[in-house]
């Protein structure tokens, strides 16, 4: 997989884009960023279904606290309550931005431990 293409992607997600824009954005087919999600989604699943277990959600921030929330490092993304409440609540809607932002950022971090 391309990581500079990913990273890009991710980036664009991570400020609230849709693929289509980022298909656009990045000259890129539509069907190339969504596999490239789908694999995000299948990799970072268990550990997301882990990390949340059966949490209950309490509050979760609005988008524009989330643009905000998911700029911060990924330690500190996935310490964060309101973070771990959004992914409790978003965690099986495969078409949530900020979600593809939040995965991503967790597959580095699972790739980096290898």
């Amino acid at each position: 997989m391309n990581s500079k293409l990913e990273e890009a992607i991710a980036g664009l997600r991570c400020v609230n884009k849709p693929v289509k824009q980022i298909a656009k954005t990045l000259g890129v087919k539509k069907d190339a960023i969504e596999k490239i999600i789908k694999d995000w989604i299948i990799d970072t699943d268990p550990y997301i279904n882990g990390l949340i277990g059966e949490r209950k959600v309490n509050n979760i921030p609005d988008t524009n606290e989330m643009k905000l929330l998911v700029q911060m490092e990924t330690g500190d993304l996935l310490s964060d309550k309101r973070i771990l409440d959004y992914i409790a609540k978003k965690r099986n809607d495969h078409h949530d931005r900020f979600m593809d932002c939040i995965r991503y950022k967790i597959k580095i971090m699972l790739e980096n431990k290898k």
